[in-house]
């Protein structure tokens, strides 16, 4: 009788000592998973692109040469959704600035109306 109340008190203490630890596990998880959304920036913390910038000169001449190109891009690419054929006309001209042979369809464009013009 004896032995099976001690065999019973050893259960009992390893299941609460599971239970605990358990506990223990599950309370430490959550306290560390609840950390990273303390870290998230709000609103009112982004920056400007002026800031960026600055920043990435600090950082060294070449980040800042980079951000400044970044941001100038990206200023380009807003003016070119505003008006699309405006940025399809300065393309065709910086096409034709590189590329000043004319290519295989203006040619074929020239020939048909030297035959169609006679």
């Amino acid at each position: 009788m004896q032995t099976h109340l001690v065999a019973s008190a050893k259960t009992a203490i390893r299941s609460l000592t599971v239970l605990f630890l358990m506990l223990l596990l599950s309370t430490f998880t959550f306290i560390f998973t609840i950390q990273p959304s303390f870290a998230a920036s709000s609103p009112a913390r982004l920056l400007t692109p002026e800031e960026k910038i600055d920043r990435a000169y600090n950082y060294n001449e070449a980040a800042g040469i980079r951000e400044e190109e970044r941001q100038a891009a990206y200023e380009q690419a807003i003016e070119d959704s505003e008006n699309p054929q405006k940025a399809y006309e300065r393309n065709v001209k910086t096409f034709k600035q590189e590329n000043p042979q004319p290519n295989l369809l203006e040619k074929t464009e020239e020939l048909v109306e030297k035959v169609t013009a006679k």
